[in-house]
């Protein structure tokens, strides 16, 4: 997992990005199925995964997931719901930009 951040340039200029270091959490993961998750994505819904965190871990939206990769992000924190002894996340694909 890399942290989201905010840097701004010499110029002023705002860019979003994800911490150079990787962190390692451990998570349980499947792909969105319910029919609530289909009507609140629609097609989206194919490139979204449903994942089980312990509640210590501090995971943040917008933080990237390095799914089967050490530190290329490959998904990004769109949901977090915190329960008694657990969270429960959403992480969406990350589509690779024009110009990289």
């Amino acid at each position: 997992m890399r942290r989201f951040e905010k840097t701004v340039t010499e110029e002023g200029v705002a860019k979003e990005g994800y911490a150079k270091e990787a962190e390692t959490v451990r998570l349980e993961l499947w792909p969105a199925s319910s029919k609530l998750q289909s009507e609140l994505y629609g097609e989206r819904v194919n490139d979204i995964l449903n994942a089980n965190a312990n509640k210590s871990a501090t995971i943040k939206v917008k933080d990237g997931v390095c799914i089967d990769s050490q530190t290329e992000v490959t998904h990004r924190v769109i949901s977090k719901k915190v329960y008694t002894h657990h969270q429960v996340l959403e992480l969406e694909r990350v589509r690779a930009t024009r110009g990289r």
